[in-house]
């Protein structure tokens, strides 16, 4: 691995996740070969800094996500320490979008936000990556 700070995964606690491309560099680690049905969430502090990630396994349904989302914001309120939190849903070979899942994303970006984290961004990795945000025309959280 280069030197080159373009090329580092950035450092937990350390370095801020300051955008997409840094998010998903720490997200393709956690991501399982091969790949199967799994939430993965990216815990941030205040400053955008990562914390800690979570993968939990077997989150077959889409609607999994929106769960483990309010289970994780609520538990990650409670510590002080949590910010935001970055979300992939990893749903092999499958279609994305699902048409459902900008209704999603305001859900889980509403649960987030009651429990005073912010859901900066959620990515689907299907046969492609998207942001169901950007489906909705919503502006960047980065």
């Amino acid at each position: 691995m280069s030197d080159c700070s373009a090329h580092r995964v950035p450092r937990a606690g350390l370095d801020p996740i300051d955008g997409p491309a840094a998010a998903l560099a720490i997200i393709r680690l956690a991501v399982r070969s091969p790949s199967r049905s799994e939430t993965i969430v990216l815990l941030l502090d205040h400053d955008r800094r990562g914390l800690g990630v979570t993968v939990v396994s077997d989150t077959d349904r889409p609607d999994d996500v929106v769960e483990v989302v309010e289970c994780i914001a609520h538990a990650a309120a409670g510590t002080g320490r949590v910010g935001a939190m970055v979300v992939t849903s990893v749903r092999p070979g499958a279609p994305a979008p699902d048409p459902d899942d900008p209704d999603r994303w305001l859900e889980m970006s509403d649960l987030a936000d009651a429990a005073g984290v912010e859901l900066v961004e959620w990515f689907v990795i299907g046969r492609d990556t998207v942001c169901p945000r950007d489906l909705l025309g919503a502006m960047p959280r980065w």
